[in-house]
């Protein structure tokens, strides 16, 4: 394993790697489904960290495909990819941190993770899949500050 440290002007990445991958066609009834339905499927993204040992902390970047309730016979797709970093920055304030951790490094690794669900869905005979629209982490933080902003 080949650890390339990327210094940005804030923080470190340390490494990164793929920590879950899945891709569940149950049945064929379940092809099927996902077939006539797949547009129905939305993006799920779920963001999570936990502190190592030496200041560093592990962002756990997951992108998941929900069907609706009403669909039975579903598919499953997941990736969740790891990255290893440190805040090198001192001076930054917890707002700083925390658009780091759920923005920066996300949208560096995003385009990435599309890619692999993208080709996982082609390799399985969804020819026509495609994400409904790019995942921009740094824009969907930006939203969700703006209507927090909003509400208060």
């Amino acid at each position: 394993m080949e650890i390339k440290i990327k210094n940005y002007s804030k923080y470190e990445i340390i490494a990164h790697y793929i920590k879950d991958l899945s891709f569940e066609i149950p049945s064929s009834e379940s092809f099927v489904n996902a077939a006539q339905n797949l547009d129905k499927y939305e993006a799920k993204i779920d963001i999570s960290n936990k502190p190592l040992k030496n200041g560093m902390l592990e962002l756990n970047c997951k992108i998941f495909f929900e069907a609706p309730k009403e669909i039975i016979d579903k598919i499953h797709a997941e990736i969740c990819m790891a990255i290893i970093f440190k805040i090198i920055d001192t001076q930054l304030n917890s707002e700083e941190i925390k658009r780091i951790i759920l923005a920066e490094i996300p949208d560096l690794y995003g385009k990435n993770m599309t890619d692999l669900i993208t080709d996982l869905f082609h390799k399985s005979g969804f020819k026509e899949f495609k994400f409904k629209k790019d995942i921009n982490f740094v824009e969907l933080y930006e939203q969700q500050f703006s209507n927090l902003k909003q509400k208060n």
